[in-house]
C-alpha cells in the first residue's frame, strides 16, 4: 500500500475513523431518504450501519490483499534467488532478488535495506518472517535462513514450487468468483436500470401508478452505480497478485 492508503487504513482502524465512515454513509442515505419521502432517520441509520460495516471490514480486506501480494513476490524471490546463488554470494543475490519486482513490497524493500546496511542475514530474515502474518512467508524466511547457513540453494526451488501451486489455485478460485460477479455487474449496470425504466414508463402510461421522480433519479444515479462500484471493488480485493 502507498503512504496515503496506509494512513487512510490506519485511520479507519480507529474508533473515530469507523464513526466518520458510518456518519458519512448515514448522511448520504439520510439525504436520499428525505428526497424520496422515506424518512431521514430510517435512511440515516441504515446508511450508518452499512458505512460502519464497510469501515470496520475494509482494513482487514486491504490487509489480506497486501499479504497475498507479499506471498506472490516472495515466491518470485525464491525462484530468482535459486538461480542467482549459482554465481553470486548469498547477500547480494538476496538483495537483487528482493528488489527484482517492478513494485517490490515494503517488507522486501526493508529486507534489502537491512542487508545493505550491514544487518546480519539471519537477523534480517528473522525480522522479515516475524513481521508477516503469512505462514507461507514465515516458512520461506526459515528456508532462506537454512540456505544461507548451508551456502547453497537446496530446497529453495521446492518452496518456490509450493508458492506457484498456491498462486495457480488462487487464480482458479478467482476465475469462478469473477464469473459470478460479472453476472451481477451486468445486472446492476444494465439489466436492472432498464427494467426499472420500463416499469416506470409502463406504470405511468398504462397503469394507475406514479413512480416518485426523486426515487427514480436517486436509484438510477446513486444506488445502481454504488452496486456496480461495490462489485468492482470486490473483484479488485479478491484478485490474486502476480509474482513479479
Amino acid at each position: 500500500m502507498t503512504g496515503l492508503a496506509a494512513v487512510g487504513v490506519h485511520y479507519l482502524r480507529q474508533p473515530a475513523g469507523m464513526a466518520a465512515g458510518a456518519l458519512a454513509f448515514g448522511a448520504v442515505f439520510g439525504l436520499i431518504g428525505m428526497q424520496v419521502g422515506g424518512g431521514f432517520l430510517f435512511s440515516f441509520f441504515a446508511g450508518a450501519a452499512i458505512g460502519g460495516l464497510v469501515a470496520w471490514r475494509l482494513p482487514f480486506w486491504l490487509k489480506q490483499k497486501d499479504v497475498r501480494r507479499l506471498e506472490a513476490q516472495t515466491g518470485g524471490l525464491l525462484r530468482v534467488l535459486s538461480v542467482r546463488l549459482v554465481f553470486e554470494p548469498f547477500e547480494p543475490a538476496l538483495i537483487c532478488a528482493a528488489l527484482q519486482s517492478s513494485k517490490p513490497h515494503s517488507a522486501l524493500v526493508r529486507l534489502a535495506h537491512d542487508l545493505q546496511c550491514g544487518v546480519p542475514a539471519f537477523s534480517a530474515l528473522r525480522r522479515f518472517g516475524a513481521a508477516s502474518p503469512s505462514v507461507a512467508v514465515k516458512k520461506a524466511s526459515m528456508q532462506l535462513a537454512f540456505a544461507y547457513r548451508r551456502g547453497d540453494a537446496a530446497g529453495l526451488s521446492a518452496v518456490a514450487d509450493e508458492f506457484s501451486q498456491q498462486e495457480a489455485a488462487a487464480w482458479q478460485r478467482f476465475a469462478g468468483r469473477t464469473g459470478f460477479a460479472s453476472v451481477w455487474f451486468e445486472a446492476a449496470g444494465a439489466l436492472l436500470p432498464l427494467l426499472l425504466s420500463a416499469y416506470v414508463l409502463v406504470g405511468s402510461s398504462f397503469l394507475d401508478f406514479t413512480f416518485p421522480p426523486a426515487l427514480a433519479f436517486w436509484t438510477l444515479a446513486v444506488i445502481f452505480p454504488l452496486l456496480s462500484a461495490a462489485l468492482v471493488a470486490y473483484v479488485w480485493l479478491e484478485s490474486p497478485e502476480p509474482s513479479a
